[in-house]
């Protein structure tokens, strides 16, 4: 009798590899989200030049494995209780570069699948939609305004909040 796993999401960015060091965190906030009336809005980069841009700043050299959430993710994977996943809100144009990532780190065989926004959504939209698909028991993530939208929203998921400065798993 095999027994049942639990479900972890792990959000990507932030979570699991780290943001470019090189950019500062307000910049990056002006980047992804966009303030509209004070509601949850995320930037989508409509020019190619913009997307190329971001391609670029996804190259895996600038973009590190989070090592003590890897040490964890390693960890999970190696007990067999859990089954983990992520969903990232990364827009499709990042695609590619997001199984370069993975392939250049070795680190896509500790998830059972990797979903990224493929229909460009916004990304509180995509995530809440994916939670509730994988049925996922544990979701994982760095963004503090999109975790408190799912708190209202999904009910019966831990969410975990990853904290910025420590880079690593917090409950909220």
């Amino acid at each position: 009798m095999s027994m049942r796993k639990t479900k972890i999401g792990f959000d990507l960015d932030g979570v699991v590899i780290g943001k470019p060091f090189f950019v500062p965190d307000f910049v990056m906030e002006k980047l992804v989200r966009l303030k509209v009336d004070h509601k949850l809005t995320y930037r989508y980069p409509e020019s190619k030049g913009e997307q190329y841009i971001r391609y670029l700043s996804h190259h895996p050299l600038l973009r590190p494995p989070i090592r003590k959430n890897i040490k964890l993710i390693k960890e999970l994977y190696k007990s067999n209780k859990y089954e983990l996943f992520v969903v990232s809100s990364r827009y499709s144009f990042l695609d590619e570069r997001t199984k370069d990532w993975f392939r250049f780190y070795k680190l896509r065989k500790f998830f059972k699948d990797i979903h990224i926004n493929m229909k460009n959504e916004q990304p509180h939209i995509y995530k809440e939609r994916m939670i509730k698909k994988l049925k996922l028991e544990v979701f994982i993530d760095d963004d503090k305004p999109l975790l408190n939208y799912l708190k209202k929203r999904i009910k019966k998921v831990d969410l975990v909040y990853v904290s910025d400065q420590h880079k690593h798993f917090s409950k909220k």
